[in-house]
């Protein structure tokens, strides 16, 4: 499953940047902007909200850096003492992004920058971790998608180079594994098996050798030979009957070389064997297939 382990990043640099702020006198004491700081300093952040929203609109204080990552600040902690990841209060840190990069564009002297990328971390992190939640809890794998591909974007803009193989890997192989056993789970729903099987094939074209996704497209193709197979009784039409028959032997086919690339890495790994004692059988070759079952029942004994 994916790991939602990427947590808010540390705002302790961005607090000590409010009350320097709030130390310089760095705008002439506009009183809107004192008491939003000052707020935010004593974590209301719910009432400097208000109040910080009317500071970005004021003629003095609307194109100064500060005023944007203030209220960045105020939406992001706003969010954050929600206690969870919520999908409902996600304008929060929409807002807060948005007034994050407004403050990067403003401050020309990149007084605020390392501020500011802290936030622009602490913001990506939720984006992940509402990815994570979306497929658990609710299995909307378009929304969960899109957040996944911001935090992508966001990390990106801040480290070009940042090596994303293992995170694409971890959420498209949970993303697979999740709905291939809804796949099976809702009688082989193929809204559901369409989903599992594009993102199993993802994690392979960045590892063909990835185990789990070679086991579960493997379990995919399989599983869909075989409700062809049983979906065809005596009463279907000779000609549909051998129809059938062709398509359903295609799939188990298909699903022999994710079977027999698992076999070879792992000889142990015992649904892989299983796996494909099962597809010999439906491709009637008793030879292989009785191959694969003395494996199976020698690792059986073995364990």
């Amino acid at each position: 499953m994916l790991n939602s382990s990427i947590s808010y990043y540390s705002l302790k640099n961005c607090l000590c940047f409010l009350s320097l702020l709030i130390g310089s006198n760095q705008f002439a004491q506009n009183g809107l902007l004192d008491s939003a700081q000052k707020l935010c300093l004593e974590k209301k952040y719910d009432l400097a909200i208000p109040i910080i929203d009317k500071v970005i609109l004021d003629p003095e204080t609307k194109l100064n850096a500060g005023s944007w990552s203030i209220r960045a600040i105020a939406y992001f902690q706003s969010y954050k003492s929600i206690g969870k990841y919520d999908v409902s209060k996600i304008s929060l840190i929409d807002t807060a992004l948005s007034s994050t990069y407004i403050s990067m564009k403003l401050d020309i002297t990149n007084d605020r920058l390392e501020s500011n990328k802290i936030l622009v971390k602490s913001i990506a992190g939720v984006y992940y971790n509402l990815s994570s939640v979306l497929l658990k809890d609710s299995l909307n794998s378009v929304l969960s998608e899109k957040y996944y591909l911001r935090y992508k974007k966001m990390t990106t803009q801040l480290n070009p180079s940042f090596d994303f193989k293992e995170k694409d890997i971890e959420y498209y192989r949970s993303l697979g594994s999740i709905f291939l056993d809804l796949y099976m789970q809702k009688n082989f729903n193929q809204e559901f098996g369409e989903i599992a099987k594009t993102s199993l094939i993802k994690v392979l074209d960045i590892n063909p050798k990835d185990i789990s996704a070679n086991i579960n497209l493997g379990v995919f193709y399989y599983n869909q030979g075989a409700t062809l197979m049983r979906l065809s009784d005596y009463t279907t039409d000779l000609v549909q009957l051998g129809l059938v028959q062709d398509n359903a032997l295609k799939l188990f086919k298909q699903a022999e070389p994710f079977m027999l690339r698992v076999h070879v890495a792992d000889p142990k790994e015992i649904t892989a064997i299983e796996g494909l004692e099962g597809i010999y059988v439906a491709l009637l070759d008793e030879v292989k297939a009785n191959e694969f079952k003395i494996k199976k029942e020698a690792l059986i004994k073995k364990q």
